[in-house]
């Protein structure tokens, strides 16, 4: 009667076996195990911008929820390198004339509005670090680039840095 003892532990030993196995390894291979779910999240993420590219719009709409649910999930956007789609709908493409109001600005109008966005982003950005701490200042971080990437295009604010 002592083997069916000895038998119950075994399938117990044999599925924490394989659940280890599954589940990430020493703490060295916790950044490799989020590369790897950032370069996945990336690729779908970069697969929805291009569905949806036919549709300048909706291809907007995409990349703005897409870069929340990045941010929420990760703490950033890992997927930088994917720019935001323009009036035209594709990613990089020049944007119509007719839909840039500040193209009949001058140069230096603009400038200053530009810095006087990034001052308010700026300090949205500090209240939301200080009344909600790093998941609401990313959050705002995400939004006000989206919203300031399509105002001024890429990299509207340089001296605003995400926050960690």
């Amino acid at each position: 009667m002592a083997s069916p003892r000895l038998l119950r532990p075994l399938p117990v030993l044999l599925l924490t076996g394989l659940l280890s196995a599954a589940l990430p390894g020493p703490a060295s291979a916790g950044p490799l195990v989020r590369r790897a779910q950032e370069r996945r999240a990336c690729q779908e993420f970069a697969g929805k911008l291009q569905q949806a590219s036919g549709n300048p719009a909706m291809a907007q709409q995409v990349y703005q929820q897409g870069v929340l649910q990045l941010v929420q999930r990760f703490g950033e956007n890992p997927c930088g390198d994917i720019p935001a789609p323009t009036a035209s709908g594709t990613p990089g493409a020049p944007a119509s004339t007719t839909a840039a109001p500040a193209a009949t600005a001058t140069p230096a109008a603009a400038s200053a509005e530009q810095q006087q966005a990034c001052q308010q982003f700026a300090g949205k950005l500090q209240s939301a670090a200080a009344s909600g701490g790093a998941a609401a200042a990313q959050q705002t971080y995400a939004m006000g680039v989206q919203k300031l990437t399509g105002m001024y295009g890429a990299n509207p604010c340089p001296g605003v840095t995400p926050p960690r």
